[in-house]
């Protein structure tokens, strides 16, 4: 075995792929997580695992010294990425964000002041107590959170009376209890994504993702992506170069980072940026169209300190026969209780199904949230047209059963499929 150590700070289905690629490399596993099987899937092939909460550092720190750990991995999680943080500089280990770079990656007003910074657009600010906002005339508003994600704790607002409550919500939200509230765009969005190893920042694709509403009173959520993006050959005149010098202006060396991005009337306006690979787990599409797996990289990273790829700025779009269209469809549940589980399995042997993204387990209880609290899984399709993705999308859709406690699947798509 190589005789490094790596502690995952989670042990869920999202960690599954990282901790498979672990034990490849020969590295011993450590999976910290307060869930049991079979939420915490890891915990069934990690080397040790232990049943402690993340949030309880001192715990953590005690465990990192004692397994004299040479990594840490915190996978895309926006809790257990600070922790990580932390971690790494008491133990002087190598982590591929700080505290400042954190900051800015998930705090929605520096992000937009760094945009403006380089020349890039963003969405119309108002702040609580503005004069413009007792006579608006020009709803609806977007409230939400600094430092939320998920669509948690923002509202759409079309008159004064749901304006003051989404104020009021997106402050419960907010850990600082700061928000924004901001002009309406009346769009669906783009998502940039971009690979960052030795200081090099490459541009490694782009998405068209469609929102749409789980719950009528609640915040839009993604409801399908699709790459490449219509708009990229615009993107790549207009905007790829500011986006490449803010992202090197904040001295960021490596990791992954996607950036949302509405394209309004013939502009591209940046909404919002996640220091980390999407929940969706989109290293796969980047992997698909660059062949650069950013999760890898984390994980060499935090071993190493150093780079995965030779002659990193040497690398462009992986030239293959495989399907041109690449794109991830999240599978919503009602709420409920989970007791069964099927299917699984005959999805994965669909084809065109790349790879199919577990978010819940048997037992989980689902609330009401319009949240991607109640999204089931993510399914990643390729195909050459969107027929025929459409196609596997149904496909897959028959055979995926998970039932409640009355054996009634509560799967659904507010994709329309």
């Amino acid at each position: 075995m190589n005789n490094k150590t790596i502690l995952f700070l989670g042990a869920s289905n999202y960690f599954l792929d990282a901790a498979r690629y672990v034990k490849e490399k020969g590295y011993k596993l450590i999976a910290v997580d307060n869930q049991e099987l079979p939420k915490a899937v890891v915990k069934s092939i990690a080397d040790e695992s232990y049943s402690i909460s993340t949030i309880v550092i001192e715990k953590v720190y005690e465990l990192c010294i004692n397994k004299k750990v040479d990594g840490i991995y915190a996978g895309a999680s926006e809790v257990n990425i600070p922790i990580a943080i932390e971690l790494c500089e008491r133990l002087g280990l190598p982590y591929y964000t700080n505290r400042k770079q954190w900051e800015m990656s998930t705090n929605k007003r520096i992000f937009k002041d760094k945009c403006i910074e380089h020349g890039i657009d963003v969405t119309e600010t108002f702040d609580i107590g503005d004069d413009k906002l007792d006579d608006m005339k020009y709803y609806p508003l977007v409230t939400k959170p600094v430092d939320n994600n998920g669509s948690t704790g923002i509202s759409i607002c079309k008159n004064k009376e749901q304006l003051k409550a989404g104020i009021d919500k997106a402050l419960n939200n907010s850990k600082s209890k700061n928000i924004l509230i901001e002009r309406y765009i009346p769009s669906d969005s783009v998502i940039i994504q971009y690979t960052i190893q030795d200081g090099i920042v490459k541009y490694c694709g782009m998405s068209d993702k469609k929102s749409k509403k789980i719950e009528e009173n609640a915040a839009p959520v993604m409801a399908l992506q699709v790459f490449p993006s219509i708009h990229e050959a615009e993107y790549l005149e207009s905007t790829n170069a500011k986006a490449i010098k803010m992202i090197k202006d904040q001295e960021i060396e490596y990791g992954a980072i996607w950036i949302e991005s509405f394209y309004y009337e013939n502009k591209f306006i940046f909404n919002e940026i996640g220091f980390r690979y999407g929940g969706s787990l989109t290293y796969y599409p980047v992997e698909y169209f660059y062949g650069i797996n950013q999760m890898k990289i984390l994980i060499n990273h935090s071993l190493y300190g150093n780079g995965l790829y030779k002659n990193f700025d040497d690398i462009t779009e992986v030239n293959h026969d495989k399907n041109k269209l690449y794109s991830i469809l999240p599978i919503q549940i009602k709420p409920c209780t989970i007791k069964q589980i099927r299917g699984i399995d005959r999805l994965r042997q669909i084809q065109g199904v790349h790879e199919f993204v577990q978010s819940h387990s048997i037992g989980d209880t689902i609330p009401a949230s319009g949240t991607t609290l109640q999204v089931f899984g993510y399914l990643h399709v390729t195909g050459n047209t969107i027929e025929e993705i459409n196609d596997t999308f149904k496909k897959s859709k028959d055979v995926l059963d998970v039932s409640d406690e009355n054996d009634e699947n509560m799967l659904f798509t507010i994709w329309e499929i």
